[in-house]
């Protein structure tokens, strides 16, 4: 390993640089040098200064590969820890887990705050409020375990038992025997905190394996203020779900995003389907990874039912898009209808929901692997008439909006047509999501590849070659428009790529107006309703029944 060359490191925010710049060199110097990241790849430059970033949208230099050899030092952390390397969130867990601390200075401010979730959220604190009065001083940034102790100290134990509803939610509650400060601080510390519940925040977020330590560089105190992205009131207005993209959903995302902004304001006080505390958030009733189309109409959830849902269709989500779909409603994207058709009506009770649910991701994920194979022939410009983009040139207003039995209505959708600056940049960074997740998608390593290989049959495989076929075919202008996206996606970092995109973006055909696009797209939904049949005959099968199949 190289010497660190400290000479390198100087402030680079504001006036204030000076004050912290020691502080998180110094805590960067002692992260590079502890031996739990031993072996962290590209940890020192040759120059001697330490590689702290490692982004994966490096498109060349002898650094191009660090984000993805720090993704497989991370992989074979977990193993050592024995935390499984394929489950839910496991790199942010490796993360705070090893590191040494567990507490990191904010490179903006230089406050040293702790990496677990410790610190109240908005929830908690208009419950605090409501229990004890704004009269009490309450710090966001303060530690739960910090203000409980404040409490004790301000009103004695007697109050400490407000906290038995305060802290309660809808997985968990404080145990009834918490009678002393002492017993609160020990399972918040123990139980609580550990659990990383709805009603507290991170000192840090995790960004791992972007960040050599694993965590964003600006804390909770000072994330908002640096990223203008993070401001509440953006936070609040900005609707446009990136899953959309990534899982190429049909559907009038723009509408969609609409009524996701709806919900973010007009109907914040609206009551959650779950029972929990609000604001509500908006729930795909047919969830995006399984296949589903982006579609104005959601059910209000509070966020830790929505998040607990994840990728499972409950009975009740079938029932509301079968009726959704008597009334015209385009409830599925292309490359999955040819399933649902095939089972959704076999759906009856909350197993069946899950089995189809569970047949709809494994569907999916063989779209994914179709798509992959046409983004590396380099068919980019027709991969992106598949995006919908087309939504972007209209601006959408309902009429009567409102929720009923937790759902949202509305009497009908107007669309105005627009063309404007803001036009092209939806258009370039759906276009830019869209394909980068296919790029990495086909870069990763996918523990799901073998069940993706028994399902593309023969049949499948030759319609996507004769796809290929048609795509080939394509005139000159489509060829040149491939390699003028191949070359602004290759740019560097997002902001630069969408840039470049803006500026074709308006060159980008509709697909009905390409005839090589339809037949190609004919030849994929054709690679899908055979993909559809070798899914729908294992109806039976294990992985599919039984409760505990892998996700």
């Amino acid at each position: 390993m190289c010497k660190i060359n400290k000479s390198y490191w100087t402030p680079v925010y504001g006036r204030k640089g000076q004050a912290w710049a020691a502080d998180f060199v110094k805590y960067m110097v002692e992260i590079a040098t502890h031996p739990v990241y031993a072996g962290m790849p590209d940890a020192i430059k040759d120059d001697g200064k330490i590689q702290w970033e490692a982004p994966s949208n490096r498109s060349g230099g002898q650094y191009q590969y660090t984000h993805h050899k720090r993704r497989d030092w991370w992989r074979e952390k977990a193993r050592t820890i024995d935390i499984d390397p394929e489950s839910d969130q496991w790199i942010s867990t490796v993360a705070k887990r090893i590191h040494p601390t567990g507490e990191k200075p904010c490179k903006r401010c230089g406050r040293v705050m702790r990496i677990g979730y410790v610190y109240p959220n908005g929830y908690l604190q208009r419950r605090f409020y409501k229990t004890f009065g704004k009269a009490f001083e309450f710090d966001p940034l303060e530690p739960i375990t910090s203000i409980i102790q404040r409490v004790n100290d301000q009103f004695g134990n007697v109050k400490l038992a407000e906290f038995q509803t305060i802290l309660a939610t809808p997985h968990s509650k404080p145990p009834a025997d918490l009678d002393d400060l002492d017993s609160w601080l020990s399972w918040l510390e123990e139980k609580f905190i550990p659990s990383e519940p709805p009603l507290l925040s991170p000192g840090a977020m995790s960004n791992a394996p972007d960040r050599f330590d694993g965590f964003h560089s600006f804390n909770l105190c000072c994330r908002k203020k640096v990223d203008t992205g993070r401001h509440d009131s953006n936070m609040r207005s900005y609707t446009t779900d990136r899953r959309v993209f990534e899982y190429w959903s049909d559907g009038d995302w723009i509408a969609a995003d609409r009524m996701m902004g709806l919900i973010a304001s007009r109907f914040r006080k609206e009551d959650c389907a779950d029972g929990s505390e609000g604001p509500p958030t908006a729930d795909h009733i047919g969830p995006l990874s399984l296949g589903f189309s982006h579609h104005p109409h959601f059910r209000l959830l509070s966020r830790a039912a929505n998040s607990a849902k994840n990728n499972r269709m409950t009975f009740q989500d079938v029932s509301d898009l079968l009726k959704m779909e008597r009334v015209g409603t385009q409830v599925v994207s292309w490359y999955a209808k040819a399933l649902w058709d095939q089972r959704k009506k076999d759906v009856t009770d909350e197993e069946l929901a899950l089995r189809l649910s569970k047949q709809m991701r494994d569907n999916q994920r063989a779209a994914m692997y179709l798509l992959v194979e046409v983004h590396r022939s380099h068919h980019l410009t027709f991969l992106a008439s598949l995006l919908n983009l087309e939504c972007a040139d209209f601006k959408t207003e309902f009429q009567n909006p409102r929720v009923r039995d937790f759902v949202t209505v509305f009497e009908s959708v107007e669309h105005t047509s627009r063309q404007n600056k803001y036009t092209a940049e939806q258009k370039a960074r759906r276009v830019r999501i869209g394909l980068e997740a296919l790029r990495t998608y086909g870069q990763k390593e996918n523990r799901h590849s073998s069940i993706v290989t028994e399902l593309i049959n023969e049949q499948a495989s030759q319609h996507l070659s004769s796809a290929l076929g048609a795509l080939a075919c394509a005139n000159k202008s489509i060829s040149e428009l491939d390699t003028t996206l191949q070359k602004a996606l290759a740019s560097l970092g997002p902001k630069v790529a969408e840039k470049l995109l803006r500026e074709v973006s308006s060159s980008i055909p509709n697909l009905n107006e390409i005839p090589e696009f339809q037949e190609a797209k004919e030849k994929l939904r054709l690679a899908m309703g055979e993909i559809a049949s070798e899914i729908s005959d294992r109806w039976s099968a294990d992985r599919y029944v039984r409760t505990n199949c892998e996700e």
